[in-house]
């Protein structure tokens, strides 16, 4: 069961690192495409994976279902070592748009494998317990990957790409390890009861939204920081993946603490305190004249962040009847990646006609807009 248990939180790292590892590299890669077009098609590299996510992780849970966890798992990780580890070779922009397009199909099934397997193989209180421990691994695992590639890209913006040879590593394991479990919890099925209440479908529609704004202002810190690092301080890639870190371990200490902040607000209270903070945060980034107002403003919207990522599934759980729960969390999961592929598509012409700290303070104006809504929302409710 330990293997299993290895194998499990590996895959969960594997679908992190899809993003992070490259993160700190983006500037030299932009640089080396420098004639390919714009910036913004470079930037792609980065969140290329998202929109395929969005796309298969719904096909994916119904291939696992069809034909295995197991079988599922070990066909995502060899597609996301192949196509992730391709871009140490390739020297063409749109052949490395597609290897990162196929390499989100990999992370799309690694995601509906591993959470397959979690449901399958724990129930009650272990089963909770453990996806607390995921959740744990793929924060922390977010600060290590952005150090380990701010680390790797000060050697060459090609290096980052070998760390996905890892994926090979986690396969052999999975291959070793991991059996195809029975289906023995399907008491679990049992338990749900035969609803018949409506779908609330505008409370579910404030959630995707949500969400969707989330990632879109989200996704700006490893889009764009790396650039204002480069063109405002002359950092390289390695003070780059420690500034991003700054935010990721934020967020985890904030996604720990979402327990006691949610005995004393409501989910939109949380919304608009966790908004407020990224706006703070925003501001200060915007502003900054200094590498420490920088870390600090990226602290303060990675605690922002880190109390609203668990704050949307939570409120889905509760409004959504468990009858239609996969379809809702699907649509959820959709709106997640799907803001992560429009973040550098939505903020190009904002950097355009502002430059990077005025898209920064753009970004942070709407926020803070954004929290008058929730608060003045909540009152009149």
């Amino acid at each position: 069961m330990r293997l299993i248990k290895a194998v499990l939180l590996l895959s969960s790292a594997m679908t992190v690192m899809a993003g992070s590892i490259i993160s700190p590299a983006l500037p030299e890669i932009s640089r080396h495409f420098s004639g390919a077009g714009d910036a913004v098609f470079t930037k792609l590299v980065l969140t290329m994976p998202a929109i395929m996510i969005a796309v298969c992780a719904p096909l994916a849970g119904h291939l696992s279902d069809m034909f295995g966890r197991r079988k599922l798992l070990i066909f995502s990780l060899f597609l996301y070592g192949v196509s992730g580890f391709s871009g140490f070779f390739l020297d063409d922009l749109f052949l490395l748009l597609v290897s990162r397009a196929i390499l989100g199909i990999g992370v799309g099934g690694i995601m509906s494998a591993a959470t397959a397997l979690i449901g399958d193989l724990f129930s009650g209180d272990e089963r909770a317990g453990f996806i607390g421990l995921q959740s744990g691994f793929m924060y922390i695992g977010g600060v290590v990957l952005v150090l380990f590639g701010g680390l790797l890209a000060e050697i060459s913006w090609r290096a980052p790409f070998t760390a996905y040879l890892s994926a090979f590593a986690v396969l052999a394991m999975a291959i070793v390890g991991l059996k195809e479990p029975d289906k023995r919890l399907k008491s679990d099925k049992a338990i749900e009861s035969v609803e018949e209440s409506p779908v609330p479908l505008p409370a579910v529609s404030v959630i995707y939204v949500l969400v969707f704004l989330l990632m879109i202002f989200y996704y700006m810190v490893l889009v764009q920081v790396p650039f204002i690092l480069q063109e405002r301080f002359g950092f390289g890639s390695a003070m780059t993946g420690l500034a991003i870190s700054a935010s990721a371990l934020a967020g985890a200490l904030s996604s720990l603490s979402y327990p006691l902040i949610k005995r004393r607000l409501c989910y939109r209270n949380i919304y608009a305190l966790g908004f407020g903070f990224v706006a703070t945060g925003y501001l200060l980034i915007g502003s900054a004249d200094s590498y420490p107002q920088l870390l600090a403003g990226l602290a303060c919207a990675g605690f922002g962040n880190g109390m609203m990522m668990p704050n949307g599934s939570f409120w889905l759980m509760e409004v959504v009847p468990e009858r239609v729960r996969g379809k809702a969390v699907g649509g959820f999961t959709g709106m997640i990646f799907l803001g992560q592929f429009l973040s550098p598509v939505v903020m190009a012409p904002v950097v355009l006609f502002c430059t990077l700290s005025g898209a920064f303070l753009f970004a942070a104006t709407a926020m803070w807009m954004l929290v008058l809504f929730l608060l003045v929302q909540r009152f009149i409710s």
